[in-house]
């Protein structure tokens, strides 16, 4: 528990990791458990000088940097994702972060309490309104509008007196590149969510008991791939005698999401990167910026691949309506073998497949190759994802420095291992620290926790795991052992934790085994760009965005592939041209 974040970093830096984030008030499942690091705040206070040269410790220790003598009410909103249940006695109100605030007398008030499927529409319209949120996580380019629009605050000076120390170590784990993209104009005017790109990276995940029903080998090229899910679709893999299956799932809502169902894995094959947003850009042969759908030939190969799965009913023509929800629906209920997504896509599906299936077993295999290469290199995100703000309406804004103190100490930085489980959160304890207006984790958890989890199930000493460690090591034991004896309750809590877990840090075949492999063998394709979006990215980014995925869906379901040329020109018309000048201006400058 006294390790710094900064030492845990190195390793992945030099491997192009970069550090962003997910918003406290929508997460995704993947943000299940995270390693934490605590290191004493003399040993702390020692890495940061002040302006004449000399540690600030002192001067910290006479201000609060955790809260206010007199009560301070902010106004906040909650959009809740889907895989998030309070516990019982908790809520929005009432739960062990907004306790904490109360007791350093800062104020929640709640504007709107909502769905993450609101989320969105409820911050438009209150910032129309004029009475909206004084804390918030924004996306980068809701971040740059928000800044050039008066909405946010310049938090410059503010976070110059009162960023702690344990908080600017935190934002410095990626050598300051993400502070320097909340710079607008040469101010401050957010703090930037440190997290882990390789948490976002997208793998195939299959089901290794329908291969070992088939007598299959996981596909390693994208005819190999074609080849497995035509038998998935046809040659009954669970055995059932019933015609019920099919081979690959896509979320055909959203075909370039960073959630279940990505696309973008198969034309990384072909080394095309479109980008989850539409807005990838890469290195291209001749040395230059590009946007990473622009390899035209690529994306048409990858485009002819899922055409003829289209065709062949391995790719069902159910795709077209299906969004992330119905598809780790699909997954989960047994019909479909073969979904690329990130490491979390599997942790629901899994434990809801073995209640029909108990032989149901999903791994996570290296994307196949599609143009002979050795492996296919998956693009690594940008280090910014999301950047907390203040309103420029908040008479107090030094209120986010002191959420984000509060944050980074009970998370990154606690005081002892019960403090860190009240504040992370324990099944049927705490709610955990979603409901944290400023959550913050330390960078590269999950690799950590793999390594460590992963290591204490194969030997059973835990004396090297934490508290979250061996709360994650303590159900995936339980699920091994119940599973093992032939005599489980798929329904039973601990069986169903562990499952989940397992498929992302037990399992040998699982999705961080799998990318630790990756880091090993460098199989990414870093981001040229790494910085917030421009003006031109921002005007153009939704536009773009819709015609690209509006084109592989239609090219899927049956136009004529080499109309891809048509768009890519209308692509480069309607602003593309613009956006990757920017790209390129950025990357010449850095």
């Amino acid at each position: 528990m006294k390790k710094i974040i900064a030492l845990l970093l190195t390793a992945a830096m030099a491997c192009g990791a970069a550090a962003c984030g997910n918003k406290a008030a929508e997460e995704s499942p993947a943000d299940n458990s995270g390693e934490s690091g605590a290191t004493d705040a003399e040993q702390s206070a020692d890495l940061y000088d002040n302006a004449d040269g000399e540690t600030d410790a002192a001067a910290q220790e006479e201000k609060d940097l955790y809260g206010f003598s007199e009560p301070f009410t902010i106004k906040v909103g909650f959009s809740w994702g889907s895989d998030f249940k309070f516990v019982e006695g908790e809520s929005s109100e009432n739960n062990q972060w907004m306790n904490l605030y109360r007791e350093h007398n800062i104020m929640p008030e709640i504007l709107y309490d909502v769905d993450s499927s609101q989320g969105d529409a409820k911050m438009s319209a209150a910032i129309m309104s004029g009475n909206y949120p004084d804390v918030t996580q924004a996306s980068p380019s809701d971040f740059i509008n928000y800044a050039q629009t008066d909405v946010i605050a310049d938090i410059t000076d503010v976070y110059e007196e009162y960023a702690s120390d344990q908080l600017k170590e935190y934002v410095n784990a990626d050598g300051g590149l993400s502070m320097q993209n909340c710079m607008v104009n040469g101010r401050l005017y957010g703090v930037p969510k440190m997290s882990n790109s390789y948490d976002s990276v997208p793998v195939m995940w299959i089901r290794a008991d329908w291969l070992e029903n088939l007598n299959l080998e996981i596909p390693e090229t994208m005819e190999d791939l074609k080849a497995v899910a035509h038998a998935f679709t046809y040659d009954d893999p669970d055995q059932n005698g019933v015609n019920d299956t099919y081979g690959l799932a896509l979320n055909g809502t959203d075909i370039l999401t960073n959630g279940g169902g990505d696309a973008s894995a198969i034309f990384a094959a072909y080394n095309a990167y479109p980008g989850t947003d539409g807005m990838a850009f890469v290195e291209g042969e001749d040395g230059k910026v590009t946007w990473g759908g622009s390899n035209a030939e690529g994306m048409k190969a990858g485009l002819q691949l899922l055409q003829d799965m289209y065709a062949d009913g391995s790719l069902p023509k159910t795709f077209t309506t299906m969004n992330a929800n119905s598809m780790f629906e699909e997954t989960g209920a047994g019909r479909c073998g073969i979904w690329f997504g990130p490491m979390w896509a599997a942790m629901v599906p899994a434990g809801n497949a073995i209640k029909s299936d108990p032989k149901a077993h999903m791994i996570a295999a290296p994307i196949p190759t599609g143009a002979g290469q050795e492996q296919t290199d998956v693009f690594l995100t940008s280090s910014l994802e999301s950047v907390f703000c203040v309103s420029s309406k908040c008479e107090k804004p030094e209120v986010l420095i002191k959420l984000l103190n509060l944050s980074v100490q009970k998370l990154c930085y606690p005081e002892s291992e019960e403090e860190f489980i009240r504040f992370y959160g324990a099944p049927g304890q705490y709610s955990g620290w979603k409901p944290a207006l400023t959550g913050t984790l330390a960078p590269l958890k999950n690799l950590d926790n793999y390594r460590k989890e992963s290591a204490a199930l194969q030997s059973g000493d835990t004396s090297e795991l934490n508290a979250e460690q061996m709360g994650d090591y303590t159900n995936m034991k339980a699920f091994l052992d119940m599973y093992n004896s032939g005599d489980f309750d798929p329904e039973d809590a601990a069986f169903s934790a562990g499952i989940a877990l397992y498929t992302v840090f037990g399992d040998p075949e699982g999705a961080y085994a799998l990318i630790d492999d990756m880091i090993a063998k460098g199989a990414f394709k870093p981001s040229a760009y790494n910085s917030l979006p421009t003006d031109a990215m921002a005007e153009n980014e939704e536009t773009l965005k819709k015609l690209t995925v509006e084109t592989i869906v239609k090219i899927i379901t049956g136009d004529p592939v080499d109309s891809y040329d048509d768009f890519l020109e209308t692509w480069y018309a309607l602003g593309g041209e613009d956006v990757i000048a920017d790209a390129q201006a950025w990357a010449d400058s850095n």
